[in-house]
């Protein structure tokens, strides 16, 4: 009978190690509040993680605009912990971000430790504009539902989004990435925004999916950027961009309108079976200072 007993538990026992065990958003909250190491796996959060919670807070008045009845307050929170999540759901939003009209409050998580989120599944927004990550920050393999808010972030140090999934807008507008980024085998459901974002070390957005709006006009790239394999079902807007470290379209599909006025690339410029399906527009663009049309009839 023990030996039966053995054999059930044994059998069951990959069952179990995949079973998903909820906890409350706050124990995420009481853990940083406490300075302790927050690491789940397989588990999933019900209510919001709301980082206006954390006790380490710090509050800076905007002096050069305060008017009578209106002080311009922002409140950063100090995550010191690390932050490790693999295979997990948020039923909430994860609220690293919020700006209070009515009292002129902006709350802003900063995030001082490893952020790493791997193969999770975010059932509400996704908030952390202005936030800064000044160590690793992971999201590969994760799902986004909802609106993923990295608006002017600030990313330290390498960061990983490789085969992740927005459902809705993702936003990366004014965002600093200033090391290695990887965005390999992404799919963007809905809008890709990274106009005026800054990459100053290598990208990669290899076999990407832009089934919405891909907008990088005015994207600062300072190194080799990489879209090869990348398909964009709608819009492409590549206006005034810059590529001065090269940049690869190889095997790149433009299913609608590709915009390109004005852009300026650099060697090594990789055209190989790039298609321009839909209505282009290369005017006043530039490879080395010469004309692009007649260089990719030269080099297709």
């Amino acid at each position: 009978m023990k030996n039966l007993l053995l054999t059930i538990l044994l059998l069951l026992s990959p069952l179990f190690a995949f079973m998903q065990v909820s906890v409350d958003a706050n124990e995420i909250i009481e853990k940083l509040n406490k300075g302790e190491e927050v690491h789940y796996e397989n588990v999933t959060i019900n209510g919001d993680v709301d980082f206006r919670l954390i006790k380490d807070r710090e509050e800076e008045r905007d002096h050069d605009f305060d008017v009578i009845f209106n002080n311009n307050v922002t409140y950063k929170y100090h995550v010191n912990a690390p932050l490790k999540f693999t295979n997990c759901i948020f039923n909430g939003k994860f609220i690293g971000y919020f700006n209070d009209d009515k009292k002129d409050e902006l709350h802003i998580a900063m995030f001082h430790q490893d952020a790493l989120f791997t193969k999770c599944t975010f059932k509400d927004d996704f908030l952390v504009k202005y936030s800064e990550f000044d160590k690793a920050a992971n999201f590969s393999a994760s799902l986004f539902e909802e609106d993923a808010l990295f608006k002017y972030a600030e990313f330290n140090s390498e960061m990983d989004f490789s085969g992740s999934v927005f459902e809705q807008d993702a936003n990366f507008k004014y965002a600093e990435f200033p090391m290695y980024t990887n965005f390999s085998n992404t799919k963007f459901n809905e809008e890709a925004n990274f106009k005026y974002a800054e990459f100053e070390d290598k990208i990669d957005f290899k076999e990407c999916e832009f089934l919405g709006l891909g907008y990088f006009k005015y994207t600062d790239f300072d190194d080799f950027v990489d879209f090869s394999g990348s398909v964009f079902k709608s819009d492409a807007i590549f206006k005034y961009t810059e590529f001065p470290d090269g940049v690869s379209l190889e095997n790149v599909i433009f299913d609608d309108f590709a915009d390109f006025k004005y852009a300026k690339l650099y060697d090594p410029v990789k055209l190989n079976n790039v298609a321009f399906d839909g209505e282009t527009s290369f005017k006043y663009t530039k490879v080395e200072g010469k004309d692009f049309v007649t260089y990719l009839l030269r080099n297709k």
